[in-house]
């Protein structure tokens, strides 16, 4: 069984009844879920910030027929090779691919890696989604 702490906090109403909504909206079913999943995403900002080893997805989307993109978009993932985990490749129909790649590394060389593949010209939209290898978040 694992060790659990009970912690009182004390909140003004309004936001209070800001947070309720929030746990409604998305879905969380209890307060203690909810509060646990901000902790988490504050935590996950914080390995970002002190520039430990993170994992992230990074999603393209581009025309596979724009001359040359695809394969500066190779050549970056190549130039940061080291990151790479994994990628997956699907058409969305005739013209449009989308990629999604998983990466880990420190979260200086992964961001790096984002500024580099969003400064391909011809490329239609490229997100970086932080996320953390779990180690240190429990």
């Amino acid at each position: 069984m694992s060790n659990v702490t009970r912690i009182t906090v004390s909140i003004d109403e309004p936001l209070l009844e800001q947070f309720e909504k929030f746990l409604v909206d998305n879905g969380y079913p209890t307060r203690s879920e909810g509060v646990k999943s901000i902790m988490r995403k504050a935590l996950i900002e914080n390995e970002w910030q002190s520039g430990t080893e993170v994992a992230a997805t990074v999603s393209l989307v581009y025309d596979h027929h724009k001359s040359g993109v695809m394969q500066k978009l190779v050549d970056i993932q190549h130039d940061f090779g080291e990151l790479v985990v994994c990628t997956q490749h699907v058409h969305l129909d005739h013209h449009n691919c989308m990629e999604v790649l998983i990466v880990k590394g420190l979260a200086s060389r992964i961001r790096d890696f984002h500024v580099a593949l969003k400064s391909v010209k011809g490329l239609k939209h490229c997100t970086l989604s932080a996320a953390t290898t779990g180690e240190d978040i429990h």
